[in-house]
């Protein structure tokens, strides 16, 4: 209809590091459509019901569990053992689709998808405890981690721009849940009162490892995925192995010894070293090269000096995490990753009575941005950066 133009829905946009206007704001929008209803508009049969379609699934999983436990204590030593029996079953109804060459008719074909297996999972705990404030633990154990639902349901996703240019998500029906054996070794040394000082090792081998693939095409050559062709792609898949080892401290103290207004004082810090990495899968969507694992920062560090004394309780909070992988593509080049991450905020509470208190919060004091990017040809390209400022809250709080 002529009669319509874009002036009809013009609004702002909210985001905040540019502003970008006009452009078609979603209560403008609304309104138009309100007033308007559906006249002058023809529904695209084929378009609409792609996308009803597509998007539709069920999903069933029941899980059968059984274990058998052993326990052995005395006063120095306690070990648990035993093993558990997982047996999971998964069903899954969806579509598949085909658009005719006439463009103009789609052919819906039901999908149904079920699978089964089987996961022994035994498990050792073992505390032992020399001296009256010395602790240490080891345990090994094996377990496993199924896919959520919504990754494995045979579904996709496609939304197509302007100028035919489509992009995809997808479940991915043939993901395995990862399974991995754990081993790890803690010592606790409770040096003073309201005093410990934490140390251990951990070391996992994980199969199956699950990562969320992100995958380029071009017009003569897409990215195609149980037969529909996009232009970029979503994908969740398996990893063959990967490794966790590293090692963790923890200090945390009361400082109640010191004298006056300075008892009040209290620290914990604790730091964690991870090194993480796996090997994809040599195959049609990812080339079997080593990772660092997704989400998995080589360095943790999270500090808080805080003071309780009286009706007063203050907290300073710091924490800080190195760059880490945050999605793979097709090949190293394409990876995304995220920045190193330091944050700092501050927490304040002051008693009122026993149940009114007064509240302050300040988060992200320092205006720690969000940096993601790819290493291309071995320098940083830009993919996002967002800011967000400092949040500052208050309130009181009652309880009745």
């Amino acid at each position: 209809d002529d009669s319509f133009t874009l002036a009809d829905v013009l609004g702002k946009q909210s985001y905040g590091l540019a502003f970008i206007e006009p452009v078609p704001g979603a209560y403008q929008w609304q309104k138009f459509y309100d007033a308007n209803g559906t006249a002058g508009m023809e529904r695209n049969e084929v378009e609409s019901d792609w996308v009803s379609a597509a998007e539709d699934y069920s999903a069933k999983e029941d899980i059968l569990a059984g274990y058998l436990l052993g326990r052995f204590d005395n006063s120095v030593l306690r070990v648990i053992g035993g093993v558990r029996v997982e047996r999971t079953r998964n069903e899954f109804m969806a579509n598949s689709l085909t658009v005719n060459e006439d463009l103009e008719t789609l052919e819906i074909t039901p999908v149904q998808v079920k699978r089964d297996y089987t996961d022994w999972l035994p498990s050792l705990n073992v505390r032992f405890e020399p001296a009256q404030n010395v602790i240490l633990r080891a345990g090994a154990y094996r377990s496993v981690m199924r896919p959520n639902l919504s990754d494995i349901a045979p579904r996709f996703v496609v939304e197509e721009n302007e100028d035919g240019e489509r992009e995809g998500s997808f479940g991915n029906p043939d993901l395995q849940p990862y399974r991995s054996w754990n081993f790890d070794l803690t010592g606790e040394y409770y040096f003073a009162r309201n005093a410990v000082i934490q140390g251990g090792f951990f070391y996992k081998t994980i199969d199956n490892f699950i990562v969320e693939g992100q995958f380029e095409g071009t017009e003569d050559d897409p990215f195609v995925f149980n037969g529909i062709e996009v232009l970029e792609g979503t994908v969740p898949i398996n990893g063959e192995k990967a490794t966790v080892k590293g090692f963790e401290f923890a200090y945390q103290q009361s400082l109640d010894f010191l004298p006056g207004l300075l008892s009040g004082l209290l620290v914990n810090v604790n730091y964690t070293y991870t090194d993480a990495e796996g090997r994809l899968a040599d195959g049609d969507m990812t080339n079997g090269r080593k990772i660092p694992l997704v989400s998995s920062s080589k360095h943790t560090l999270n500090g808080v000096l805080g003071y309780e004394k009286g009706p007063v309780s203050l907290r300073l909070s710091g924490a800080y995490r190195s760059g880490y992988l945050d999605e793979i593509g097709s090949d190293a080049d394409e990876d995304r990753y995220v920045k190193n991450h330091f944050q700092l905020d501050m927490t304040a509470k002051y008693q009122i009575t026993d149940n009114v208190q007064l509240v302050g919060e300040l988060v992200n004091i320092l205006d720690e941005p969000y940096t993601a990017y790819q290493r291309y040809e071995g320098r940083d390209r830009l993919l996002q950066y967002e800011e967000y400022g400092l949040t500052a809250k208050f309130g009181v709080r009652a309880s009745f």
